[in-house]
């Protein structure tokens, strides 16, 4: 068995060094500090809640992701987002949904010097910005197009995006800006989604465990140290 770290594998004493299994952990129930405040996007996005639309959705569920629009969450994480720089106050975005949110944070990234050319990707210590962000599972999970078959299933605040800003997310988790991934309950159902993308490779083991609990850490957030393990 080998334990995925923050920045190599190992394996672990004492078990089969040829197994396919790896050993990894996450925080769960995330925690801010004396250094950081947690803000929950879904928490503000409910005064924004479109009752209208959503009398609509019955028929036309795709229609969901209006009741809390892409242009009032955006409004809503740009005045986090210029305040936290004005006020020099340090503050970690949860459940953010689209890619202009992570392109203007990007840029933020880029002036603190933390873009590397020979990698194109961000090379970021978290316990350094002020603003850090994470996306929600379910975002990475579903896209705009199975609102059809799910329906009320995935009916979230902040809602399931389209397939864009669904592979947005996934592009800019490689690329090192989003910091972490909100597990909420961590389900059979979001362990599986886990074990499919690091057996297919849509996120390396090394970049999963850390949006997971190492970049978290950084970023002085707290949790409870959970295991995971994953057999090829």
């Amino acid at each position: 068995m080998k334990k995925i770290f923050k920045d190599k594998i190992l394996n672990i004493e004492g078990t089969d060094t040829f197994d396919n299994t790896f050993l990894f952990e996450y925080l769960s129930s995330i925690q801010a500090s004396a250094d950081r405040e947690v803000i929950y996007l879904r928490d503000l996005l409910e005064n924004k809640k479109n009752e209208d639309i959503l009398t609509r959705v019955k028929e036309k569920p795709a229609m969901y992701s209006e009741v809390y629009s892409p242009k009032d969450e955006l409004e809503i994480f740009t005045e986090l987002f210029e305040t936290a720089i004005s006020q020099n106050k340090k503050i970690h975005i949860v459940w953010v949904t689209l890619g202009e949110e992570i392109r203007m944070l990007e840029e933020y990234y880029e002036e603190l010097g933390f873009m590397r050319e020979d990698i194109n990707a961000f090379d970021v210590n978290f316990s350094t910005p002020l603003v850090t962000v994470s996306c929600h599972i379910e975002n990475l999970m579903w896209k705009g197009s199975d609102y059809k078959a799910q329906r009320d299933m995935i009916f979230f605040c902040p809602p399931i995006r389209e397939s864009g800003q669904n592979k947005a997310l996934f592009k800019w988790i490689t690329r090192g800006a989003i910091a972490g991934i909100e597990l909420w309950e961590f389900t059979p159902e979001k362990r599986e989604f886990i074990w499919n993308c690091i057996r297919g490779e849509k996120i390396l083991p090394l970049y999963m465990w850390r949006v997971l609990k190492y970049n978290l850490e950084d970023a002085w957030l707290a949790g409870e140290v959970e295991e995971l393990e994953i057999e090829y």
